[in-house]
């Protein structure tokens, strides 16, 4: 059987500040990677890859991409209005008529194996009535469907690609089956921190660990060796705080000798639309409020010896959401170059503890602890 699956790969823009570039960069590398991958299954049909103007000309000039550009299919962002994910593939699917389709943003499978990329094209693909299959279903960053066609119905319900799952079970009619997590099903490059876990884990391509070795700043890994061997001390206490799930807090206590803390607060807040609404309520985020930032890490400072934190719900809370420059600052602890005085503050308390503070997006507490885990358990780190 051949030739039975389209998969699609989006990647958007680049930012303007140095971190934006190298997160960009690296979904790039990523994506690219997954292409590599794609050809090798004889059940894919096509590829198309969606990008803004300026990215095809620099993915033909990439040697890796060269060598994969069987069945690649363009799709050039428009440039006359903002991208709206739940409409750009809703154009993509109905121009392509697209059935069978895998849907994967840039840089959702770094980590993942060739085998389980393998497996989640046979499920779909056998598959009987609405059937999907994805990441997370809380927040997807890549998904399987038996029936493209649906998706131009659902538009208006998808700003983001988060929502897919979530949005297909519970308006759509489809049955979504969440794979069990894993560094490699967790891991999606989003922020400077995801790029960091990724640095030692023996999953990482070696075209992107040169990337990293390369270009990650130095402290970041310096703290994420901190934060490893705090993680691999037994009867140390650890904080996690976010949108932190039972999942991650189950294989914490299965694989490290350790004592947990655990605040999860707004855990689906992506996927059903909140973090823009200013809606979104975060207890820590009162109490910073009303006591200020350094306050709430002096304290968490005396109670753990490493903290991973989920730092976008506070964020989400402040009610205005910091540029991408910004947050990604923020992640890096580049304290001079956050313009949001909130955020700068936030990010200068966690600076100051002495315990190592982990700080990024969803991921610090999902797939990039995954990730730190995994490396700990093969002696690469930690």
């Amino acid at each position: 059987m051949s030739g039975n699956i389209t998969a699609l790969i989006m990647l958007g823009k680049s930012g303007a500040s140095n971190a934006e570039a190298l997160v960009h960069n690296a979904r790039r590398k990523a994506a690219i990677h997954t292409v590599q991958q794609l050809t090798q299954i004889d059940k894919i049909k096509n590829i198309i890859v969606a990008v803004p103007k300026q990215e095809k000309s620099i993915w033909e000039k990439d040697a890796c991409f060269k060598n994969s550009t069987k069945n690649i299919i363009w799709e050039i962002d428009p440039s006359d209005h903002s991208f709206h994910f739940g409409r750009r593939i809703g154009e993509i699917v109905r121009k392509h008529n697209l059935k069978h389709v895998l849907y994967i943003g840039g840089g959702s499978m770094p980590l993942l194996k060739i085998e389980v990329l393998e497996e989640i094209i046979d499920k779909v693909i056998k598959a009987q009535g609405k059937y999907a299959i994805t990441n997370n279903f809380h927040s997807s960053d890549w998904l399987g469907i038996t029936d493209g066609s649906v998706l131009p119905m659902l538009t208006k319900l998808l700003p983001r690609d988060n929502m897919l799952g979530w949005v297909l079970q519970n308006k759509g009619g489809f049955v979504v089956e969440s794979l069990p997590p894993s560094a490699g099903t967790q891991l999606d490059i989003d922020t400077p921190t995801d790029l960091v876990a990724m640095r030692w884990h023996p999953d990482t391509p070696s075209d992107m660990r040169s990337f990293l070795t390369k270009n990650l700043p130095h402290e970041p890994l310096v703290r994420w060796e901190k934060a490893a061997k705090a993680l691999n001390t037994p009867g140390n206490h650890v904080a996690l705080i976010g949108r932190v799930s039972p999942y991650l807090w189950q294989m914490m206590q299965s694989n490290l000798e350790v004592w947990t803390r655990v605040f999860s607060e707004e855990r689906g807040m992506t996927s059903r639309g909140r973090w823009g609404g200013g809606t979104v309520q975060s207890l820590l985020g009162h109490y910073i409020d009303i006591l200020g930032a350094n306050v709430l890490f002096d304290k968490l400072d005396e109670m753990v010896n490493v903290g991973f934190v989920d730092s976008r719900v506070y964020m989400a809370h402040l009610g205005v959401w910091p540029t991408n420059s910004d947050r990604y600052a923020s992640d890096l602890f580049q304290i001079r170059q956050i313009r949001n005085d909130k955020l700068r503050e936030f990010t200068q308390a966690a600076l100051e503890c002495h315990s190592p503070m982990i700080l990024g997006a969803y991921g610090s507490v999902s797939g990039g602890l995954y990730s730190l885990v995994e490396t700990i358990k093969t002696g690469c780190i930690g």
